[in-house]
């Protein structure tokens, strides 16, 4: 039996949750029930997130408990296997499981994340955390445009994003132009998330996302809707607090404060959808 036979072998019968985050979707796993070692396999993940022959997922999450230093510790993985420093949906999910499972209350919590320790609680009943601060922004990326597009920027929200200003989110071309925005030499060898961002109505913003680790369009990126909330900010098209709409037609709110003295330091904190869609037990993949 191979090691990847051997694993899958071991986790049957093991609980998950499947969540969503605004249409980013993610199965979880307790960490006291599971070993770490049998679900961080990027082909284990792979095999997992396939939306046709397993569960179906934009990405896999393992939360441990994390005490003394906080609560619970995010390891969280991209559907192809690869490990992510932070993403933002999945952390709202886990601020919500966090609570499902007893490792927290609503009031508040510390999340462990490679990115660093994130703040959580429930806001109006909703998920709220605190992002580790944005020092990286570039208004303007020395990018050709493409029809429609208008400015192009870039921040690092805990990972690296490329945000762009169009005329219309519904009529970019996300998965022809996404791949090569998202390894544009401008960006070094690790590329960057992409990000779509036009006006909607009531003063909302509209976006949509081509996210590296899945290699396409998701429904929704938290630390895209940071970094495309920042950047609106620095072109002068918006303010704190800022409200996106997401391809899943849900709503992503993001509070970001600048500092006044020292170096460029934006404090974000985002609020949204984290919400588990059914729960259920691996059996064969």
């Amino acid at each position: 039996m191979d090691e990847f036979a051997r694993r899958m072998r071991a986790l049957r019968g093991i609980e998950f949750a499947k969540m969503t985050g605004s249409g980013n979707d993610f199965v979880f796993f307790d960490g006291r029930e599971v070993a770490r070692e049998l679900v961080a396999d990027p082909q284990v993940i792979a095999a997992i997130c396939n939306r046709f022959n397993g569960v179906g997922a934009d990405g896999l999450v393992l939360l441990e408990p994390a005490s003394p230093l906080g609560h619970a510790r995010i390891l969280y993985y991209n559907s192809d296997g690869s490990p992510a420093d932070l993403c933002g949906n999945a952390t709202l999910c886990s601020t919500r499981l966090a609570i499902d499972l007893g490792l927290s209350d609503g009031a508040g919590m510390t999340l462990l994340t490679p990115a660093g320790a994130i703040a959580g609680r429930l806001s109006d009943g909703l998920p709220e955390i605190d992002l580790p601060a944005v020092t990286e922004i570039r208004a303007t990326v020395e990018i050709p445009l493409a029809g429609g597009e208008s400015r192009i920027g870039f921040a690092i929200a805990g990972i690296p994003h490329l945000v762009v200003l169009c005329d219309d989110v519904d009529a970019a071309d996300v998965m022809s132009r996404g791949p090569a925005l998202r390894h544009h030499s401008a960006l070094g060898p690790a590329g960057a998330n992409v990000n779509w961002v036009s006006p909607g109505q009531g003063g909302e913003w509209r976006y949509r996302t081509f996210e590296r680790g899945v290699e396409g369009e998701t429904l929704a990126c938290g630390t895209g809707a940071v970094a495309t909330a920042i950047l609106l900010s620095a072109w002068e098209l918006a303010t704190s607090p800022v409200a996106l709409q997401t391809r899943s037609r849900r709503r992503l709110d993001v509070r970001f404060s600048l500092a006044q003295e020292g170096p460029l330091r934006w404090s974000p904190s985002i609020r949204g959808e984290g919400r588990v869609v059914f729960r259920g037990k691996l059996e064969s993949i």
